[in-house]
């Protein structure tokens, strides 16, 4: 299995496909997210393996919707991020009543119709918690051109994304290939048409 994850996704089978979208951000943030369908250890059974790498994460991001609430895999991987010290940032669908320790952390409030504003609150807290220099290329943002040329650019400050939110705006990024404009979310930092 891949090593060197620094941010670990909690969540149920359910919302794979939301997690799914964050992780891919993450993946282009070069934060080494894990998702464990992403990355299934066939050397260890489960609960070890998702241990082996929560130890290792510098965050973990528990998604506590409607059915991570309930799911048993989520409580677990959650106590082992609270028995590693690990940043705990919870993700709290709107509507749902948690209790336990998770109660006295600050969480990202989430409303399935309207997700991106939480992923824009997920990928600042990644920003100040976990990536350290990201205003070098190397530590940036991977983007992909439409003629599918890839490359890497530093990413905008805090207060350029503030900026450009509060402005409607969107960032615009020149292929380094082909010069084609790469539009980007200023709250999502995905490709937008």
């Amino acid at each position: 299995m891949p090593g060197g994850f620094r941010v670990f996704l909690s969540h149920a089978e359910e919302d794979y496909a939301l997690v799914r979208r964050v992780w891919s951000i993450l993946f282009r943030l070069k934060v080494s997210p894990y998702v464990y369908e992403r990355y299934p250890d066939y050397r260890k059974d489960i609960p070890a393996g998702i241990r082996d790498v929560l130890r290792d994460c510098v965050m973990c991001i528990t998604f506590l919707t409607r059915d991570g609430i309930d799911s048993q895999w989520v409580q677990q991987e959650l106590g082992l991020a609270y028995a590693f010290d690990k940043i705990i940032v919870p993700v709290v669908e709107r509507g749902v009543v948690y209790k336990g320790f998770v109660q006295m952390i600050r969480n990202i409030p989430y409303q399935a119709k309207t997700p991106d504003e939480m992923i824009s609150h997920i990928i600042y807290a990644v920003r100040t918690h976990v990536i350290q220099n990201y205003d070098k290329v190397e530590d940036g943002l991977a983007l992909t051109c439409p003629n599918e040329h890839e490359n890497d650019y530093s990413l905008p400050s805090i207060g350029r994304v503030n900026h450009a939110i509060k402005a409607g705006n969107v960032f615009v990024f020149k292929c380094v290939k082909c010069k084609t404009e790469i539009k980007v979310s200023p709250h999502t930092l995905e490709t937008v048409p």
